[in-house]
């Protein structure tokens, strides 16, 4: 890509619209991109591991049941345990009840002689015997009751040891079996998305330039993109190493790349200055030309060429004649083709196509 000074109006919407569709061009790609990388998760063996697939089974379905039918004991004997409870009460209140009307009883009676042979208090004493037999009786059934509901509470909890024992082991291959799954699917999605990244610094370097360009400059932006964005949801824990190591080699790459080309355009550049000036003038491209003009600078040598002054007409760096009069006295630009007083074509060759 090149800077669009010195372009006519039809091209510079031309690049605008390229750079519009390297753009669009790279948005769809990520799209296609991301949907292939989150469908990459159910690529080994349909998707990704659950806890189903590693527990005993037969084992666990056996301990489950056998603690649903000490669940259902223990709520019968719950419920048991209340009913005898509301009788306990029932019979217990009775008891002071009584007790209480016995009491008062023996408060207003005048007793004389021996109160053992009284034959009224010998039959409430022994009422009140069977009423505080019948609450007795019933806390021993409760406590009974009590006794197995412990022994069902100790059973329960032997079996929540076995079933979290079963989970436990089932939890450790689940694990394993996550590492693993999540390896692979990284695997995957590196083994699409590097290849990518390599392929779009290919095209970059060979055809950034070309007439096609903008596809390679979408297909870079989506190499980036899936590369280092759309890979980072995925990462393993050891996952972002690789990312930043790409990147720093990349760097490196990019770098020794760059400074290769520097030593090049340098030792051409000074090639290029050993040509007599109309060898130069007509290795230097019109749009190259008008560019550098507009920031008064060299189109050959690259440097401010009105440092002796707006009207030289030699670069003071280089020599190269950059002004021309023409027949009528019209000053003009070396590589313009025509006067802009009178029209007139100048008669210089320069380049046609720009660098």
């Amino acid at each position: 890509m090149t800077s669009s000074d010195g372009l006519t109006s039809p091209a510079r919407l031309l690049r605008l619209a390229s750079c519009v569709i390297a753009i669009v061009f790279a948005i769809f790609l990520n799209m296609l991109g991301s949907l292939v990388i989150r469908d990459m998760a159910f690529a080994p063996r349909g998707g990704p591991p659950t806890i189903e697939q590693f527990v005993d089974a037969p084992a666990k379905a056996q301990l489950d049941s056998a603690r649903r039918d000490l669940q259902l004991q223990r709520d019968a004997l719950d419920e048991k345990a209340d009913t005898m409870e509301v009788a306990r009460g029932r019979a217990a209140k009775e008891y002071a009840d009584e007790k209480e009307s016995f009491r008062n009883w023996l408060a207003t009676r005048s007793v004389t002689g021996d109160s053992k042979r009284d034959p009224d208090i010998l039959a409430r004493t022994r009422k009140l015997d069977a009423l505080q037999a019948v609450a007795i009786n019933w806390q021993h059934q409760i406590d009974a009751i009590g006794d197995q509901q412990r022994t069902l509470a100790s059973q329960k909890a032997q079996l929540d040891a076995r079933i979290a024992d079963v989970d436990a082991v089932a939890e450790r291959r689940l694990n394993e079996a996550t590492r693993h799954y999540e390896l692979q699917v990284f695997g995957l999605r590196l083994a699409l998305t590097l290849p990518i990244l390599l392929v779009a610094i290919w095209l970059f370097i060979r055809y950034r330039k070309a007439r096609y360009w903008p596809f390679v400059y979408g297909f870079g932006l989506f190499a980036l993109s899936a590369f280092f964005i759309e890979l980072v949801p995925y990462l393993p824990n050891f996952g972002g190493y690789v990312r930043v190591l790409v990147g720093i080699a990349l760097t490196v790459f990019a770098g020794l790349y760059m400074m290769k080309v520097f030593r090049r355009y340098a030792e051409r550049k000074r090639l290029e200055l050993q040509q007599d000036q109309g060898e130069r003038a007509r290795a230097i491209g019109y749009e190259k030309a008008v560019r550098s003009l507009g920031k008064k600078r060299c189109p050959s040598c690259e440097k401010q060429w009105n440092l002796g002054g707006d009207d030289s007409t030699f670069c003071v760096h280089c020599g190269l004649r950059l002004f021309n009069v023409c027949g009528c006295g019209g000053r003009n630009f070396f590589f313009f083709p025509h006067c802009h007083q009178c029209g007139t074509a100048q008669g210089n060759e320069p380049a046609a196509a720009s660098e």
